[in-house]
């Protein structure tokens, strides 16, 4: 009686010293650096989707195309087993002004463009007339991804690994060839063209990818005696674009829209401080963010060295300029992501700076780019290894159901000719001017550099 008593005791014993040592084991782990990576990871799940988006896509989300075009010549000209019946015609077909067509092209290439960006060759320069061939002659694909892209960041993106190639792309291309995959693409810093032949790159796997594709009429500027006013490669659709209207409003309103900003952020608000001048503020110790009537919102570490609240973090491997490129976008998308509505952000430019990077990112709608007067959506400055300042421009897009009514492609294209815009792009945008309502319309875009 007395030993099953005791034996009792010594259970009891054991269970609360199991208790107590669990309880000093979760207590010990928040006190640990540890638990801020943790709950930045699961923050991060919450914040980084955009409307519409699986939290599975937010990584490459940055690296989606707002264009794509197919070329699939007749079956004669391709190596048997390319998957395309016998006796078939060629096929172009074209995405654009299309987000979700887009994605899902996109996705269907992404792997092949993986391998190809992973096991390219050294960069060869070729002739523009050998560019216009890849896109208009050989079984492949094209890719516009607006923004003007630098390769350590698209690599980045799509797998995580550093990678050798240093051009700034806006345009590439896919194509086949018997023993792999050739990746061309014009580099926007001096204008010209250049190839990289992958010789691991599966070119079945492009050509199965293609071979369910159907033709749209897509083609090139350069293609047509009727558009040779215009920049070469501005990619047209036989029909004329029948864009959405959107209704355009301001998320943010009063000092809670400002404390709930700064909290996606990041900010601790037990340790920050709300005040109001002529714009709301909020400040903790040297980092503080300014919130204007317009919804502007602008961030700056009046600190010194490295103390300020968004370091840049190791992504990967990729390297320091994808890592300072995709946590500004981490940023962006906690600030942006839940307040824009039907916005999409894209990466527009990256400057680099005497101590790190300009970083811009610019809003699309369903494929289409917003012109707004401060030239992008979103801008950060990164120097030594630390977000130092960023100015975002906060507003929410909402399809109203109703078209803008949008000249054909010709007409447009005669509009910019008689303006005296010869050489420049034709490219569908809104324009935002602070009103209600943003409708889509035609826009030149100047792609010359002083080297192309």
């Amino acid at each position: 009686m007395r030993d099953g008593k005791n034996r009792r005791m010594i259970e009891l014993f054991k269970d609360g010293l199991i208790l107590l040592l669990t309880c000093s084991a979760f207590w010990l782990l928040a006190q640990t650096p540890l638990v801020g990576p943790l709950q930045d990871l699961f923050r991060e799940e919450r914040t980084q989707a955009l409307p519409g988006q699986s939290q599975g896509e937010s990584r490459g989300s940055g690296a989606v195309p707002l264009a794509m075009v197919a070329n699939v010549p007749g079956a004669s000209s391709l190596p048997g087993g390319s998957g395309v019946p016998e006796g078939s015609e060629g096929v172009r077909h074209g995405v654009r002004y299309d987000q979700g067509a887009c994605q899902e092209l996109f996705q269907q290439v992404a792997g092949p463009l993986v391998e190809a960006l992973s096991s390219a060759g050294a960069p060869e320069s070729i002739s523009r007339r050998r560019w216009e061939k890849a896109l208009t002659s050989s079984l492949g694909i094209y890719m516009d991804f607006q923004g003007e892209i630098p390769m350590p960041a698209l690599v980045g993106w799509l797998s995580g690994e550093k990678t050798e190639l240093t051009a700034t792309v806006r345009r590439l291309v896919l194509t086949v060839w018997e023993g792999g995959v050739d990746l061309y693409y014009r580099d926007e810093r001096d204008g010209l063209y250049y190839r990289c032949r992958s010789e691991v790159a599966d070119p079945f796997s492009l050509m199965e990818a293609l071979s369910s594709l159907t033709d749209n009429g897509a083609f090139f500027a350069f293609e047509s005696e009727l558009y040779q006013d215009l920049d070469p490669d501005t990619l047209l659709m036989p029909e004329a674009p029948a864009p959405a209207v959107y209704t355009a409003s301001s998320p943010m309103s009063g000092q809670e829209a400002l404390q709930s900003l700064v909290q996606d952020l990041g900010f601790s608000l037990n340790s920050t401080n709300f005040y109001s001048t002529d714009e709301q503020v909020a400040r903790s110790g040297d980092d503080s963010v300014r919130l204007s009537a317009r919804g502007v919102a602008q961030y700056l570490y009046e600190g010194r060295g490295k103390g300020g609240l968004f370091p840049v973090l190791r992504q990967g491997d990729a390297g320091e300029l994808f890592d300072s490129v995709e946590t500004c976008r981490q940023l962006a998308l906690s600030a942006m992501g839940s307040r824009c509505g039907e916005a999409r952000l894209y990466l527009l430019s990256v400057s680099e700076r005497s101590a790190g990077w300009e970083i811009d990112f610019g809003y699309s709608l369903n494929g289409v780019p917003l012109l707004l007067d401060s030239g992008c959506a979103a801008r950060f400055l990164v120097e030594e290894g630390q977000v130092v300042q960023f100015s975002i421009f906060l507003r929410s897009y909402t399809a109203t159901g109703a078209t803008s009514l949008v000249l054909p492609s010709r007409q447009g294209a005669a509009a910019l000719s008689a303006w005296g815009l010869e050489g420049e792009e034709l490219l569908l945008t809104y324009i935002e001017n602070g009103g209600d309502t943003v409708s889509a319309g035609w826009s030149a875009r100047d792609t010359r550099t002083e080297g192309g």
